[in-house]
């Protein structure tokens, strides 16, 4: 049976760019799959190979990569094979050309000097990386990123005036967030230089926004360390910015919250969460596809917050009931999921109920997996405590298994 093609407007989509930037093919399967209006089962059954198989591969498994099945669902789907990884049948790049980076346009990205078109395309770009952050794996994005900031920071240096402004915002953009892949990775040391780069760039463009989330990216860093003052005295300097908006205003609130729960003060700590969670409430969707700093800022954030604020202030029992109202429907993204789940599984064990707590702590583990996330299986690594219970020494074993 031969499928009818697809619109060439589906290759474009934000959709599947985000699962190209992710280095994800079998989200790429899925998309196509589901705009054919096929199941798994009846795929499996058009390519020779069992629905088990269909299911793995979209699930991001191993199986993905097995270029004889992405070969056949590339022909049978009518994939381009570039967006599968399918290398050895894509295009050369020209000679002396910088690559297109997530569907910037190629003529834009050699450029010597700034096309004013360029700077929607790579406020686009940056959403879609950071969605791809979210929901996939972080593992494919570092020297994406890194080549994106580049490309931002060659072409500040020729732009001028209102041009040269948008650069240097950008670049602080993306010096931000290859900050964070860096801290993802657990180079600490390298997260901190990018966030600083960020901060300069951003004060250079005189974009407060951008000021005043390096300040909180580097008050969350601090809270790595364990100073609890600094984390609360750099999420203030993030309020005092003037011109920052409110969803970064939240953000630094929040982070000063924590900082509180550090210290060991609750009544602090809590209020100013309640502060947060009003002040969320009365935010709108930001309209178009453009990278705003708090787009995806939501309650679910502020209630996952208030339970792991109420675990570090040694409020166990709290911290299972707020967690357990809250993870039924998550709202949040895969890694961060992994994240609140092996806290959760940490506050269940410091409750006594260690088998609740294992069962968690599994759950956050195959989070950790799908997201390809060190971060998780460092929050599990805290259950280690409990290791003289069969069932987490065998979680704690997986988790530092790499």
């Amino acid at each position: 049976m031969e499928l009818p093609a697809l619109p060439a407007s589906l290759w474009h989509s934000w959709e599947v760019r985000a699962a190209v930037a992710a280095g994800a093919p079998g989200t790429v399967v899925a998309i196509a799959r589901r705009a054919h209006g096929l199941r798994q089962d009846e795929l499996g059954t058009m390519a020779g190979f069992s629905q088990s198989a269909i299911s793995r591969l979209e699930s991001g498994s191993n199986l993905a990569y097995d270029l004889r099945i992405l070969r056949t669902l590339h022909k049978l789907l009518g994939i381009p094979p570039r967006l599968l990884g399918l290398a050895e049948e894509a295009q050369p790049e020209p000679v002396g050309r910088m690559p297109a980076l997530f569907g910037v346009p190629e003529h834009l990205v050699g450029a010597d000097t700034v096309a004013p078109e360029l700077v929607s395309h790579l406020l686009i770009t940056r959403r879609i990386v950071n969605d791809a952050d979210n929901w996939r794996t972080s593992g494919p994005l570092g020297p994406a990123v890194r080549q994106l900031y580049q490309l931002a920071d060659r072409l500040r240096r020729s732009a001028r005036g209102t041009l040269r402004r948008d650069m240097l915002r950008i670049a602080a953009m993306y010096a931000e967030f290859y900050g964070w892949l860096r801290e993802e990775a657990g180079d600490l040391t390298a997260a901190g230089q990018w966030t600083a780069r960020a901060l300069e760039q951003a004060q250079a463009a005189d974009d407060r926004d951008i000021v005043a989330y390096a300040f909180v990216r580097m008050s969350q860093l601090a809270e790595v360390d364990g100073d609890a003052d600094r984390v609360i005295g750099l999420a203030r300097a993030a309020q005092r910015e003037p011109g920052r908006s409110e969803r970064v205003r939240a953000l630094a609130l929040q982070q000063e919250a924590r900082g509180y729960a550090r210290a060991g003060n609750d009544v602090a700590c809590l209020t100013r969460l309640d502060q947060v969670a009003t002040m969320v409430d009365e935010f709108g969707p930001i309209p178009g596809d453009e990278y705003e700093i708090g787009y995806c800022y939501s309650r679910h954030h502020v209630a996952l917050q208030r339970a792991a604020c109420l675990l570090t202030l040694g409020r166990d029992a709290d911290a299972v009931v707020q967690y357990q109202q809250s993870r039924s429907a998550w709202g949040v993204c895969h890694w961060e999921q992994g994240v609140h789940a092996a806290r959760l599984a940490f506050a269940l064990a410091r409750c006594g109920e260690v088998d609740q707590a294992a069962a968690v702590g599994f759950e956050a583990l195959e989070m950790a997996g799908s997201a390809d996330s060190d971060m998780v299986r460092s929050e599990l690594g805290r259950l280690r405590e409990w290791a003289d219970v069969p069932a987490i020494a065998e979680l704690t074993e997986l988790a530092g298994a790499r």
